[in-house]
């Protein structure tokens, strides 16, 4: 084998002593230093940054001192106002009004918009979760309003207002003359209308509850349901349920009666024979409910006048006290609302 001619060396390692500074060089100290003034900086800006959102829950605040025109109560009621406004929608919309929680509302002022934010929560009728209605309302202007979700804005604010949890408040309307210390509740509904007989469960819980310390009638509604059925039976065949609707509700046994009816009601027109067998089996007295049923006619039709005067055109309704309407769910808030003393615990 030939021998290398050259000589090989071994590659050299420079090695430089360590410095005070731990071995960094300039570059490594002038990031160091970019590092800490950065910090300096944030830490600067977050104390001195204002926060222009002011609570404004309590209701004697003097607004001079939030630099606002209203009062947050004032804005509160301007919210019941709008919020009462969607019930005239035909849509789901309309169930805004009864299913919103006003007494847990929140006002807030922003001082740099000259906007109150208002947030109410609700709880969805369909899955029972909570959910928040917000809505911006400018300070100088009230009728300039936006929800702050992807709700539409009422066409016009309502002079309604909900006063409770689904109750709304009746502008110009006044409490029914006295029935014997009883409140008067009204039940407007089309029985041919989707969960309007099933809604009567309600009613006859309601009369369980309050006892003679409520007066429920049933008021019969004639809307597009009742006239899909009268397309094929006949209107006189048709008005028929609520006839007995109307009749059974001033008889003793009208639990019983609307126990019947539900547990054999399947959303399609009831015949009157059906209707005459579940009225004997609930034990309704035959005298003054033939009597009711002769007159139903002229009842009703003084029923259709009632619910025009109350703008009342969807089933199912509650008036209560003549003032107060709500929905089957909510329609105890609206007993106790209008006369507290029947739910103090």
């Amino acid at each position: 084998m030939p021998k290398l001619n050259k000589k090989i060396s071994e590659p050299s390692i420079l090695v430089r002593p360590v410095s005070r500074l731990g071995g960094l060089d300039n570059i490594h100290l002038a990031l160091i230093v970019l590092v800490a003034i950065l910090l300096l900086l944030v830490i600067a800006m977050s104390f001195n940054t204002k926060i222009t959102v002011l609570n404004s829950t309590c209701q004697n605040c003097s607004s001079s001192q939030y630099s606002a025109t209203h009062t947050s109560g004032q804005v509160l009621l301007q919210a019941e106002h709008i919020l009462a406004s969607y019930s005239s929608y035909n849509t789901s919309l309309s169930l805004l009004p009864y299913i919103s929680n006003v007494s847990a509302a929140r006002v807030s002022y922003l001082q740099g918009l000259g906007d109150w934010y208002v947030s109410i929560p609700y709880v969805g009728p369909i899955n029972g979760k909570s959910y928040t209605f917000g809505l911006l309302i400018n300070d100088s202007n009230f009728s300039k309003f936006s929800p702050m979700t992807q709700t539409i804005s009422p066409a016009s604010i309502s002079q309604n207002y909900v006063v409770s949890e689904g109750v709304v408040k009746l502008h110009g309307s006044t409490a029914c003359p006295s029935q014997n210390g009883s409140v008067p509740v009204y039940w407007f509904i089309d029985p041919y209308a989707p969960g309007a007989v099933s809604s009567l469960i309600n009613a006859s819980n309601l009369e369980r509850k309050f006892g003679s310390n409520v007066s429920l009638s049933v008021k019969l509604l004639t809307s597009q349901y009742s006239l899909q059925v009268a397309n094929t039976y006949g209107l006189n065949n048709t008005l028929l349920l609520g006839k007995y609707l109307v009749c059974a509700s001033g008889q003793r046994n009208f639990t019983a009666f609307i126990n019947a009816v539900n547990s054999t009601y399947q959303d399609r027109y009831m015949p009157a024979y059906l209707l005459r067998e579940l009225a004997l089996q609930s034990g309704i007295n035959s005298t003054s409910f033939n009597s009711c049923l002769a007159s139903s006619q002229k009842i009703i039709n003084g029923q259709y006048v009632q619910a025009k005067y109350y703008n009342i055109t969807s089933s199912s309704a509650v008036l209560t006290d003549c003032q107060y309407l709500s929905i089957p769910q909510t329609a105890v808030n609206a007993v106790c609302y209008s006369n507290s003393s029947l739910c103090r615990t």
